[in-house]
């Protein structure tokens, strides 16, 4: 199969590039990315977007599954509600919407815990915007995925993340399972493993299931 990855410079993208172009079930990696990654492989092709748009990097070339593990942060975006919308629900959307006029049938999605279009939370209704919005589009097969705090080599210092995976990993046999630290190649696996499965929400435990099915 040949699968489109948006967000493969973060902690789970790079994961879903390492295992994708090690996988005998994969054919084909296309990055979507606004700079080159750098990387080389036989199976690997980029499309480079051009500045303030990573959509203009989409080309009406066929392919089996979209990985998006689009995000960023109100710290990156310096507070930028609008900002935020872009990245973590307006790409997102227009992506499925390319998925689905090229008649991809899987398409999954990072979103986040919580994820409620109704919150009075700003993420969290994000973040259940972008699913809502998601689904009406009408793919044959969406996966969404709901990790707790992410563990794992990030490239970024993020001091106050780092302390609560601290403190989480902790009482991680305290706390309800969805709750618990969600190591990102765990993630990486799964993202890979939904692949021709049914539309499905995975939370901590289904994440960990459908890590374990194809490894």
């Amino acid at each position: 199969m040949r699968i489109l990855l948006a967000g493969a410079s973060g902690l789970v993208g790079a994961s879903v590039l390492e295992r994708a172009l090690a996988s005998p079930q994969v054919s084909g990696l296309v990055l979507l990315a606004r700079r080159p990654s750098g990387q080389v492989h036989p199976k690997l092709s980029e499309w480079p977007s051009t500045p303030g748009d990573l959509l203009t990097a989409l080309r009406a070339e066929p392919v089996d599954a979209v990985i998006c593990s689009l995000g960023t942060t109100m710290r990156d975006v310096g507070g930028d509600k609008a900002r935020f919308i872009h990245v973590d629900k307006d790409l997102v959307v227009g992506l499925a919407r390319w998925a689905k006029e090229r008649g991809v049938r899987d398409f999954a999605v990072v979103s986040a815990i919580g994820a409620d279009a109704g919150s009075r939370v700003f993420y969290n209704r994000v973040k259940g915007e972008m699913e809502a919005e998601l689904k009406a589009i009408g793919l044959p097969a969406v996966h969404i995925f709901h990790p707790s705090i992410l563990t794992g080599p990030r490239k970024e210092k993020r001091f106050g993340e780092r302390v609560g995976i601290v403190v989480m990993s902790a009482i991680a046999p305290l706390l309800p399972a969805r709750y618990r630290p969600m190591p990102h190649d765990v993630l990486g696996r799964a993202l890979l493993n939904c692949i021709g499965q049914p539309s499905a929400t995975y939370t901590y435990s289904g994440i960990r299931a459908l890590a374990a099915i194809r490894s």
